[in-house]
């Protein structure tokens, strides 16, 4: 930075992350105890290590993907979201039942045998339903009280299950 220019940006980063390796290095072994720690928690929590998070891919609709709204649940139109994870596509339309409930339509891509458990964003060991779905993949959960909620999706083959990110129903 011998020039009379003023530094860009990547070169101002580097030499703060210079100054913060210099002057406050990772302690050894901290990678392999937040490894551990990690692992208590997820079996603590009743996940495992072999649960894979699902990703959200598309959402659509006027109050997509827990937009809060001020309107009653039952004026609200429904929307839809997609997730997806090592080549298991998941479709779910949520839609007002009443003013305190709702209603998910799914379908599981490819379809195959296996259990879905909506359980609260809190507390994914409780679920609130689930329903055993076969080889067609479809799926439906009727009268799911308003707030945050997360599916699982449990493979009756005993391969990973699947839990998806949290919304709003």
């Amino acid at each position: 930075m011998g020039r009379s220019e003023e530094p860009t940006r990547e070169e101002l980063l580097g030499l703060v992350r210079q100054s913060y390796v210099a002057g406050d290095p990772v302690p050894g072994g901290l990678i392999s105890r937040m490894q551990a720690a990690a692992a208590g928690a997820a079996e603590e929590s009743g996940l495992g290590l072999d649960l894979e998070l699902m990703l959200l891919v598309e959402s659509s609709g006027a109050d997509a993907a827990g937009v809060r709204s001020a309107a009653p649940a039952s004026a609200r139109s429904a929307y839809t979201l997609r997730f997806a994870q090592s080549g298991v596509d998941v479709l779910v339309r949520v839609a007002s039942d009443t003013d305190t409930t709702a209603r998910l339509d799914g379908w599981v891509v490819p379809g195959s045998p296996m259990t879905v458990r909506a359980v609260r964003a809190d507390d994914v060991r409780t679920p609130i339903v689930a329903v055993t779905l076969g080889a067609s993949g479809r799926f439906e959960l009727t009268s799911l009280p308003a707030g945050l909620i997360r599916l699982r999706f449990e493979p009756a083959d005993g391969s990973s299950a699947f839990l998806t990110p949290t919304f709003e129903i």
